[in-house]
């Protein structure tokens, strides 16, 4: 089974189209940066990983994760992610009549059979999650915003990160957009077969 790409105007909805927000679509795209899950994508629906990265960063951006990703089950992890994460997504997300049709494609598991569908996922990519689940969150800035903001910590570069698909200087009504398109180009780039545990029924 093959999924579609996820469109710039369905990342929108998804991830502001109820609240017109920045901030949950900017933890989405933070995410991925930094907890990328192309390989476990294939056994994921798409509002899964979106709220797994909005919540993951999130949470690893305040006081972590507060649960063990070294030792913990990976199921164990995701439930714990998704506990803040799907609540964060709900309450942006606003899908459309004409987004429904792709959405429900992108979403083929409805969120059922998780723990089945992570167990087919290979050990090293689980122990590369697990290790980037551990890593301290970056600082992403507009270009424009750069020097100023290396210059406050002393000349410290460390994890700040510019973010080129922006424009140079924040403009309103762009910046959403633009997330969406650069959150809508990493999926897009994810594998589209969808691998489905045998006891899972469609």
């Amino acid at each position: 089974m093959i999924r579609p790409k996820p469109t710039k105007e369905l990342i929108i909805e998804i991830c502001s189209g109820k609240t017109g927000g920045q901030r949950f679509i900017e933890h989405v795209h933070h995410g991925l940066i930094e907890t990328p899950l192309s390989d476990l994508y294939p056994v994921l629906d798409l509002d899964e990983l979106i709220a797994f990265e909005a919540g993951s960063w999130q949470l690893r951006n305040n006081n972590g994760l507060r649960i063990n990703t070294q030792t913990s089950d990976v199921y164990d992890i995701f439930s714990h992610i998704f506990n803040s994460g799907f609540p964060y997504m709900n309450k942006n997300k606003e899908i459309s009549e004409k987004m429904k049709d792709k959405h429900n494609k992108l979403n083929p598991f409805r969120g059922r059979d998780l723990r089945p569908r992570l167990e087919t996922i290979n050990q090293d990519s689980i122990s590369n999650l697990r290790k980037s689940l551990q890593e301290e969150t970056n600082t992403y800035v507009f270009e424009c915003q750069y020097h100023d903001t290396k210059r406050a910590r002393g000349g410290d570069n460390y994890k700040l990160e510019i973010m080129r698909f922006q424009n140079v200087y924040p403009k309103r009504g762009t910046i959403i957009p633009a997330y969406a398109t650069e959150i809508s180009r990493i999926v897009s780039q994810y594998p589209k077969e969808i691998l489905v545990p045998e006891a899972t029924v469609f």
